[in-house]
């Protein structure tokens, strides 16, 4: 969601503050604010880095032509994004934009407001383009629970997350747990629970769980889900520290069932 922080200023300020090559000003044929842009075309190959690029630009293109669409007479956006893996022709990244739009009162008075947005996943096949809008939600389980018993030197940032995304129109209802996988005395792999709970995802849409657990280890996750009496499961193992980035895996229900993937980290914007 956009963090908007609305300053009245007078007419003819700067128009990008630092993003160089971004502005879009007013167009006279178009009733006194910017124009729309078109959309990019879907690149022929789809491969990681002209998928980034697409989506960056589409993200970019978006937000401008939402604020071009509600009367902004100038807009200030920059996207990037990143390639975060591919299974056949589904391609997936991620993308987040910042930036800012003017708009302009009768009186000529102007607001200028601050766009920064979360970062939102895409999918990419050959003939779609999916953004899948986010839900978040923070556990703040396992070491803060811990009553100090683990040090500094034992935590990692960022914490484990886990990013669920659904690419089918349906509602998909999975059982997502995550153990630290440990050895006991006498050498035996252990698994000790550290979260345990069932996360309801709508149709072309994605659930964000962070702050699962920010204690340095091995881990593993497993989602589990059932259709029409058919049990598809995706389990993935991944350490802490691990990529910096909110979520650190993804796990994906798309036509095929569930599938698990290790995320790149993202600087974002």
């Amino acid at each position: 969601m956009d963090r908007r922080a609305f300053l009245l200023r007078a007419v003819g300020l700067g128009a990008c503050g630092g993003l160089a090559g971004c502005a879009d000003l007013v167009d006279a044929g178009n009733g006194g604010g910017v124009a729309e842009r078109d959309p990019p075309d879907r690149p022929d190959e789809l491969a990681p880095e002209p998928v980034s690029e697409y989506v960056a630009t589409y993200e970019e293109v978006r937000v401008h032509n939402r604020h071009a669409a509600e009367g902004a007479v100038e807009v200030a956006v920059e996207a990037t994004a990143v390639f975060d893996h591919a299974s056949g022709d589904d391609h997936y990244a991620t993308a987040q934009h910042a930036g800012s739009v003017y708009y302009e009162s009768d009186a000529g008075a102007r607001s200028v407001g601050e766009l920064y947005a979360d970062p939102v996943p895409y999918l990419v096949t050959p003939d779609r383009t999916l953004r899948l809008d986010v839900r978040r939600r923070a556990l703040e389980t396992d070491a803060r629970d811990d009553g100090g018993d683990v040090s500094a030197d034992e935590r990692a940032s960022p914490p484990l997350g886990v990013r669920l995304l659904n690419v089918t129109e349906e509602t998909r209802e999975l059982a997502l747990t995550v153990t630290r996988r440990k050895t006991n005395d006498g050498g035996a792999e252990t698994g000790e629970p550290v979260a345990d709970l069932e996360v309801g995802v709508a149709p072309e849409t994605a659930v964000e769980v962070r702050s699962i657990t920010d204690v340095r280890g091995s881990y593993r996750v497993t989602a589990r889900m059932e259709d029409d009496g058919v049990t598809g499961q995706g389990r993935i193992e991944v350490g802490l520290p691990s990529a910096d980035r909110g979520p650190n895996v993804d796990i994906v229900c798309d036509g095929n069932g569930v599938s698990t993937w290790h995320l790149p980290s993202f600087e974002g914007v």
